[in-house]
């Protein structure tokens, strides 16, 4: 097995802006694996025998993560539990706040104690293209809009 999902989790104090949080960032994680493909053999190893899954998770109550500021194996995913303000995401653009998370995840994935999570830091810290935001915009959407293939994004980006 190995890696085949990034993903981020919103556990704000509020209900409504967690729903609000996940249809805007939740589809990140379909679009991830795209960066995933050059780096598959990375992403194996005995650390990550029966693990496919890396969580990012974002608290705002200290008290609903149960262990904060570490990383983690649960059944078949590799977490990091965090705590803070998740507030200046509702007003962001969700590609910017996509850009801004992946950088974040990249700092805390480099310190991770398998090298199957490590290997993900290039393509976390790899900032976002013109092409990488039109083809991922479609997924920060709810219901989904209409999606763009990398070749369409080249095009769209030649006529700019």
């Amino acid at each position: 097995m190995t890696i085949a999902s990034v993903r981020f989790y919103f556990y704000t104090t509020a209900r409504k802006r967690d729903l609000a949080l996940t249809a805007a960032h939740w589809g990140f994680a379909d679009w991830f694996p795209r960066r995933l493909k050059p780096i598959r053999e990375a992403l194996r190893g005995p650390e990550a025998k029966g693990v496919d899954i890396v969580n990012l998770m974002l608290y705002e109550n200290p008290e609903h993560a149960l262990v904060h500021d570490t990383w983690q194996r649960c059944i078949n995913v590799f977490q990091f539990n965090f705590v803070c303000d998740l507030r200046p995401l509702e007003q962001g653009d969700p590609a910017d706040n996509v850009q801004k998370l992946m950088q974040f995840y990249a700092a805390l994935a480099e310190h991770a104690p398998w090298p199957q999570v490590r290997a993900l830091v290039p393509a976390l810290r790899e900032p976002l293209s013109e092409v990488d935001r039109i083809t991922l915009r479609p997924y920060l959407q709810w219901p989904r809009g209409e999606m763009v293939s990398e070749a369409q994004a080249r095009r769209i980006v030649g006529r700019a």
